[in-house]
């Protein structure tokens, strides 16, 4: 059995980002890095993680302004290359390398293009990846509404049980198990210095920020860059929360393939972690496949 996960802080490039690593049940045969959506945070990945084997060693982290890190002063440092930047910078603190990194909606984009640019991740699985081609058709739900929305999050709770009770069965929420909910929860507030009150511990403004960066980005040559095996899992749902992927975003990576998963909207981690874990541990057993002892 998996051990319980530890908290740590890692000093990268100027912020003090939150660490959460699963240690392996012995000597670990693969590592993997989790990158969460705008939003959210590393633990949102539990679901998945618990489906992984337990010979892997997991690290997940909060990015910048996320969960437990520090949060950027203005809106330049909410840019998702430098947070692709920040996980390069972890990954050569660490002497990781030969990692499975998974990333989900804007962390898929990060895990992109920390790819593309540095020599650490060998596979990819891109979970419903914010992977636009800004010469072609912009995502279903544009960037500035999401962003306005963010701006108009409430901010206080009265309890971790008032917000979870709120969100389950609602908006974004709708199709979550609930224990997904409570884990969002647990880790996405902080208790503030009046009593009784908890925040969110991401800023809705830097959420906002987060959002606009979307259309700005220009993933498609870190896409044609990225060279290694890559695993793509779309959301299938139309409506809702649609999928924010590029078309034809597969036929620009050298090495990618493409699923489809019908039942579920761009919430995939929390909706179907099975595929997702599944996805992980395809594109590890390619490699291994590819790269023999």
């Amino acid at each position: 059995m998996r051990p319980l996960p530890t908290a740590s802080t890692a000093q990268i490039r100027g912020y003090q980002l939150r660490v959460w690593e699963w240690p392996s049940s012995g000597d670990p045969v693969r590592t993997a890095v989790l990158i969460h959506a705008t939003g959210f945070h590393a633990r949102t990945w539990d679901a998945v993680v618990r489906l992984l084997p337990d010979d892997w060693r997991v690290f997940a982290l909060d990015m910048r302004g996320h969960g437990a890190s520090q949060a950027p002063p203005d809106k330049a440092g909410a840019d998702w290359r430098e947070m692709a930047a920040d996980l390069n910078e972890w990954l050569a603190q660490r002497d990781l390398t030969d990692m499975v990194a998974a990333g989900h909606s804007m962390g898929g984009c990060v895990c992109t293009i920390a790819a593309a640019t540095g020599d650490r991740i060998e596979s990819l699985a891109l979970i419903d990846p914010v992977l636009v081609n800004p010469r072609g058709p912009m995502p279903p739900t544009p960037p500035d509404s999401l962003s306005v929305a963010a701006r108009k999050r409430r901010r206080i709770w009265s309890s971790p049980q008032e917000m979870a009770d709120s969100l389950t069965g609602r908006g974004a929420f709708t199709h979550w198990p609930r224990e997904a909910v409570e884990s969002y929860v647990r880790y996405g507030l902080n208790p503030t210095n009046t009593l009784g009150e908890w925040e969110l511990a991401c800023d809705p403004e830097v959420e906002a920020w987060c959002f606009e960066y979307a259309p700005t980005v220009d993933p498609w040559p870190d896409m044609a860059r990225a060279g290694q095996p890559t695993l793509i899992l779309r959301a299938g749902e139309s409506f809702g929360h649609a999928s924010p992927t590029g078309q034809n975003a597969v036929e620009v990576f050298p090495n990618a393939f493409e699923s489809v998963v019908e039942d579920s909207d761009h919430f995939i981690p929390m909706r179907r972690p099975d595929a997702v874990a599944e996805t992980m541990i395809t594109v590890a057993r390619d490699c291994s496949a590819d790269n023999p002892d």
